[in-house]
């Protein structure tokens, strides 16, 4: 019997991404990748570090988009999971109460000290926000939900409801009934929003992902409040923020805010097996799975696999063992520090923000791409890509451009990142923006020129 290959596959499907094997997936995509240089094949992963087929190293600060915390390919998950793999645990039985999501919603709960909650299990970000919205509808009996301008909590129907970017929206509406957008920060508007009680929960993000944009001081503890006053409940969507992102447990503790339900995801994963996790207030449980009937009015076919809840475990035990949320915390004030002082002597950047090592660096377009007139809308986002493109291709360093319009370049490595990877990265932005501000736009030109060979591209920022 000929054996199953993975190499064999790996190998005859490597190489620089094609048009052939774009057909198969989304030929647009392909597109994206040439006009921003991402064209190219890694072929290993290992901590905080890409290697392509040539054998060079890249620092990723894009981190899958910041859910390998753990880092890539950590020796720890790998063997917890060909631990599972070997002893074989019966997988989707479906009637049962599976003991290693026992074993996991009782660690995940201690982590971030919620000991008296409940947890739901998901298998993505996006899936935790939906269950959040079905448990907050049913618990409350509300039909509507609010968020803020410019906010991201997924890409499935009614996630999508939620979201500020109008260009996701579009092409996908109506959208789910009720949702209700309320100016960022706005605390009078969001009262006002939620006067009526017909609001079931107001959703946030304790640091917004597009832009990496914070709320004042004291926000989201007045945030919390007219909540509790309008008996709306409070969700927080920290798929990206949660689990040490940010230098503490949940980034909502940072802020003096206990949430009723808390959606997770992202750093749970360590990048290998899907998994997600709404965890929230009991008597909000109880509500929606209410008796026997009701006990499974939500489910998802996979949501408790046994690889799943291995690799949640491991992380959990990685980031304990290796106190990775110290460690968070100390890189980034590492690099945040370094960033500001590079933006007080550079004037091409024109803000420094985050926590912990979810940084935003918000570029000057006007510094940076002078001397580019009657390119309108697009040069704003291009200053953000070109930053992006010079960083990968001249100092092996990923890093993402996030905010359409803005010019934001998005920090989010892995928190098992090193001091010397943290100098590789401060080093690379300050050559890079000094050179593209010295050049006078010259690697936002050559962006400019590449569009216009394929106008049927639009350049789009990434989605999360």
């Amino acid at each position: 019997m000929t054996g199953f290959d993975l190499q064999s596959i790996l190998d005859a499907y490597g190489g620089p991404p094609t048009v052939g094997d774009a057909a198969h997936l989304n030929p647009r995509f392909l597109d994206l990748l040439r006009l921003t240089g991402f064209d190219r094949r890694f072929v290993r992963g290992e901590g905080a570090w890409l290697f392509d087929e040539r054998g060079d190293r890249y620092v990723d600060a894009i981190g899958g988009y910041a859910c390998l915390s753990v880092g890539r390919n950590h020796p720890v998950v790998r063997e917890a999971l060909e631990q599972a793999l070997r002893i074989g645990p019966p997988t989707l039985v479906q009637f049962e109460v599976p003991p290693l999501a026992v074993a996991l919603a009782d660690r995940l709960k201690r982590f971030v000290d919620r000991p008296e909650d409940r947890v739901f299990f998901v298998n993505s970000g996006t899936e935790a926000v939906e269950a959040a919205m079905k448990i907050a509808r049913a618990a409350t009996g509300r039909p509507g939900f609010a968020h803020w301008s410019n906010a991201f909590h997924g890409l499935t129907f009614g996630a999508l409801s939620l979201n500020g970017a109008a260009w996701l929206r579009r092409g996908f509406e109506p959208l789910v009934p009720g949702c209700r957008e309320v100016p960022f920060g706005d605390l009078a508007a969001l009262e006002a929003t939620l006067a009526d009680r017909s609001i079931a929960a107001f959703f946030y993000e304790p640091i917004q992902g597009k832009g990496v944009i914070e709320h004042g001081t004291g926000v989201l503890r007045e945030v919390a409040e007219i909540c509790r006053r309008t008996g709306t409940l409070l969700v927080a969507d920290e798929v990206q923020t949660g689990l040490g992102r940010t230098g503490a447990a949940l980034a909502s503790d940072q802020d003096g805010v206990q949430p009723d339900l808390v959606c997770l995801s992202k750093a749970l994963s360590a990048g290998m097996v899907p998994v997600g996790a709404v965890v929230g207030r009991a008597a909000i449980f109880d509500r929606v799975f209410d008796s026997i009937e009701r006990s499974v009015v939500h489910s998802s076919t996979f949501r408790e696999n046994p690889l799943a809840m291995t690799a949640g475990l491991a992380v959990l035990q990685v980031l304990e063992d290796e106190r990775l949320v110290a460690r968070a915390a100390a890189a980034g004030r590492r690099l945040i520090d370094g960033l500001r002082k590079l933006a007080a002597r550079e004037p091409g950047i024109a803000a420094v923000r985050g926590r912990g090592l979810m940084i935003g660096l918000e570029l000057d377009p006007h510094a940076m791409a002078f001397g580019l007139p009657g390119y309108g809308s697009h040069t704003t986002t291009l200053v953000g890509q070109a930053v992006s493109v010079r960083m990968l291709v001249e100092h092996r360093v990923l890093v993402q451009s996030t905010a359409k319009s803005s010019a934001v370049i998005k920090v989010v490595p892995p928190l098992v990142i090193s001091d010397d990877d943290v100098d590789r990265i401060l080093e690379a932005f300050t050559a890079t923006i000094a050179d593209l501000r010295r050049g006078r736009g010259a690697a936002i030109r050559g962006l400019l020129d590449m569009i216009a060979r394929a106008p049927d591209v639009v350049l789009r920022e990434s989605v999360r």
